[in-house]
């Protein structure tokens, strides 16, 4: 059974995970003006608009925004490269889009299909990156290591992504857990070592490849 029919703008290919997804039915619209008359079709089926840009701005945001309100059972996807300022400012206060960056594009299908089934899919604000290096996790050396609970050894670890804000991170071991402080040391692309100070934002045991997953956010920004 047909889930969604997802309308595909600015790029020429439906990306083969799509393709493969016989519960979507996929198509490329070029010109982003003819998606008025698309979404007067069927309109009891779910319809999703998936829009690849480079830059993601308030003329982009204002066009697709007027699709959205005047169509039912409509989504917007945007898989970007780049941000505005203003539009880091407005996607703060509007969680009616969902905004994936170009690094994320292979979870494309997967938060279309969490979000058909009522799930929340999360829009960043920042461009997270692939990263292969790397690190070593342990308390915090501010003092506000010392509110962290129980024995925290220093443990290698490896980076799942990497953002100016954050990083998810996979160890060993149960031993960090959620709003304890930490400090993460790895190389960076240059091949200097980073030290960053940072707060578990979540925490989960992973069954399947026995490690620990943390969600951590920094206490200042960085340049990946």
């Amino acid at each position: 059974m047909m889930k969604a029919h997802i309308y595909i703008n600015g790029i020429h290919a439906i990306p083969t995970a799509l393709k493969k997804d016989k519960t979507l039915k996929a198509e490329i619209v070029e010109n982003p003006y003819e998606l008025r008359d698309l979404m007067k079709q069927d309109p009891e089926t779910e319809k999703i608009i998936v829009a690849f840009l480079p830059f993601l701005e308030v003329r982009h945001y204002e066009l697709y925004r007027h699709l959205q309100k005047n169509t039912q059972n409509l989504k917007i996807f945007f898989i970007v490269s780049e941000l505005s300022s203003t539009m880091r400012i407005r996607l703060k206060a509007d969680n009616d889009f969902i905004v994936m960056w170009k690094t994320e594009e292979t979870n494309l299908v997967r938060n279309i299909h969490k979000y058909l089934d009522g799930k929340n899919v999360e829009s960043r604000q920042d461009r997270r990156e692939h990263a292969t290096s790397k690190g070593l996790l342990s308390p915090s050396k501010l003092p506000l290591g010392d509110q962290n609970k129980g024995f925290q050894p220093i443990l290698g670890g490896s980076f799942e992504n990497l953002s100016i804000h954050g990083s998810c991170m996979k160890i060993q071991a149960p031993f960090y857990e959620h709003k304890d402080f930490v400090n993460l040391t790895y190389q960076n692309k240059e091949g200097d070592f980073v030290s960053l100070e940072g707060q578990v934002r979540w925490s989960k045991w992973n069954k399947e490849t026995n490690t620990q997953e943390l969600g951590v956010q920094f206490l200042s920004s960085i340049v990946v």
